[in-house]
């Protein structure tokens, strides 16, 4: 218990820290080094405490109008969790499905190659040139496949979705194509094929028991790739999630808001991915 206090502790002091930055971080007069202001942290930290304590989220600056935080931030969490829940999820599952139960067929040996090419560029690249594709798709056929707006519902949305997941699909599809690889030349796998057993019973219960763990201890990373990849999409496709908070406002209020409901998504994904890796074991693997 004094660990964990101690470990959210830590945490809420280094949230707040990188939300002062632009009021404790100044370029000088000259412009040639930047001068700390570390005496305003404890008046910062004082402030959003109290404001808290207040029930007060605090406001923010949209545009001329300044707005209370607790009035939009609802809607912009959900969006922004879904986004990175399907984006996660859908790594997960494209990579456990073609890294471990189709892996054997002739088109994933070629999609395993595609995959390999698409990890060598950045990420930030590869959501730059999926925006350009859809663009060309919208003036060659009239098909409007992404939507600046941010009224748009799941014109909106789905895409985004779609950007998120492509760095957790390929990570993880290296990763589980490369565990499935020595998994299987394990002798317990050898001795399993020589006793006649299909090969679906052995992928679902000695090749996917053994390789989940791996799938688990990554899963913080992955979902660390999501959540950097969600800052960008957010912003270039003007989608109203909770980077708003921290991209519209140098003040410290709002960006603490968001990078603490950042870090609730991240909590919030990782046991929602842990849960339907547990349902599937329970359902196929422990049948």
């Amino acid at each position: 218990m004094k660990k964990t206090l101690f470990k959210a502790g830590i945490v809420f002091i280094l949230i707040l820290f990188l939300a002062a930055l632009p009021m404790i971080m100044k370029v000088n007069e000259k412009g040639d080094s930047i001068d700390w202001n570390m005496e305003k942290l404890p008046e910062i930290y004082a402030s959003f405490i109290i404001e808290m304590s207040q029930g007060s989220l605090g406001t923010y600056q949209l545009g001329q109008q300044e707005r209370e935080i607790s009035a939009d931030i609802g809607n912009n969490f959900v969006t922004s969790l879904e986004i990175v829940l399907v984006g996660v999820i859908a790594g997960v599952v494209l990579s456990i499905f073609f890294g471990i139960f189709i892996s054997r067929f002739r088109f994933t040996r070629i999609i395993n190659l595609m995959i390999n090419l698409l990890a060598a560029i950045p990420d930030f690249i590869l959501i730059i040139v999926s925006l350009i594709i859809a663009v060309k798709i919208f003036k060659q056929t009239g098909i409007r496949v992404i939507s600046l707006r941010p009224d748009t519902g799941a014109l909106n949305i789905w895409f985004p979705m779609i950007l998120v997941s492509l760095a957790p699909t390929l990570y993880l599809f290296k990763l589980v194509g490369v565990k499935y690889f020595q998994t299987s030349g394990e002798d317990y796998i050898r001795t399993a094929v020589a006793k006649g057993m299909g090969v679906n019973y052995i992928n679902f219960h000695h090749v996917f028991k053994n390789v989940e763990p791996f799938i688990v201890a990554e899963l913080t990373k992955v979902i660390s790739l999501a959540i950097g990849n969600l800052f960008i999409i957010e912003y270039l496709l003007n989608v109203s999630g909770i980077t708003k908070f921290i991209f519209q406002s140098n003040e410290v209020q709002p960006i603490a808001i968001g990078l603490f409901c950042m870090l609730l998504i991240s909590v919030a994904v990782y046991f929602s991915v842990r849960a339907l890796l547990y349902l599937f074991k329970r359902g196929f693997v422990y049948e």
